[in-house]
């Protein structure tokens, strides 16, 4: 391993780590020592101010934790120390391997969501809440419609052309419907949900609950490429409901939100 090498092994402990003492030369020179870096090397590290290092150390560190306040404040907020602590784990157990502070903050969660699960000290609702918040941030940071572009018109035998920046959220609680409010730690209602999350022409982060055949006609679009006749008819079988007239007119209804919010383009090319 080359001398680089090393010193950006030991950097990542440096700042991912436990904190090391910088006027405990013996534990300085141990920490260098677990990277390879020789004798000769560590020499010149601690005739700088190991204290400098460590300044280094918290802007990194800073600079994540206010990223992740910037995504999911309210799951902080309600976890309290009990997240400090799984933050702290997560960059001493695995750290994040991305350049960008937003992918940053999905690897946290995935790495927390069976800890999570397992804690009797985290409600059973967190993970999805802490999903919540940062769908906000991907969407975000997706490509929307441009606002003059005109909607075309739909075809039963093609699929639907939705923007990039479209996803469906299920959830088992009525997440949307919390507070914003980073004091308020009123358990959100259980209740099976799905929310279309789409970023509007204005750049807007909006959210659209959904019925659950609704849901059902968009899942088979937007996330199985189907076509809206086989969308309709594998949701109506899905959901146990007749293909009715009711069910087409609520589906144009539907659609025709769609475009009109911007989500919607028109069928999908073929």
């Amino acid at each position: 391993m080359s001398v680089q090498a090393q010193l950006e092994s030991a950097f990542a402990e440096l700042c991912f780590g436990d904190e090391i003492d910088a006027q405990d030369t013996e534990a300085v020179r141990a920490w260098l020592g677990r990277h390879g870096v020789a004798d000769a090397d560590a020499n010149y590290v601690l005739q700088d101010s190991v204290e400098r290092l460590l300044v280094y150390r918290n802007l990194v560190r800073g600079n994540l934790w206010s990223a992740m306040h910037a995504s999911i404040p309210r799951t902080m907020a309600r976890m309290g120390p009990v997240f400090e602590e799984y933050f702290d784990r997560f960059l001493r157990e695995r750290g994040p391997r991305t350049h960008y502070l937003r992918d940053a903050i999905t690897e946290l969660l995935e790495f927390c969501a069976p800890l999570w699960k397992a804690d009797p000290r985290v409600p059973a609702y967190m993970s999805q809440l802490a999903e919540h918040e940062h769908v906000q941030i991907v969407v975000g940071s997706m490509l929307c419609a441009d606002a003059a572009i005109e909607p075309a018109e739909l075809e039963l035998d093609a699929g639907l052309r939705f923007i990039e920046a479209a996803k469906l959220m299920r959830y088992d609680w009525a997440l949307h419907l919390l507070s914003d409010d980073e004091e308020n730690d009123e358990p959100p209602v259980e209740k099976p949900t799905v929310l279309l999350v789409y970023r509007n022409p204005q750049h807007e982060v909006r959210y659209l609950e959904l019925s659950p055949l609704a849901a059902a006609i968009l899942s088979e679009t937007l996330e199985h490429g189907r076509t809206l006749r086989d969308a309709l008819a594998r949701a109506c079988a899905a959901e146990g409901a007749a293909l009715s007239a009711a069910v087409l007119g609520g589906t144009a209804t539907l659609l025709a939100d769609l475009a009109e919010r911007g989500a919607l383009l028109g069928p999908a090319k073929t």
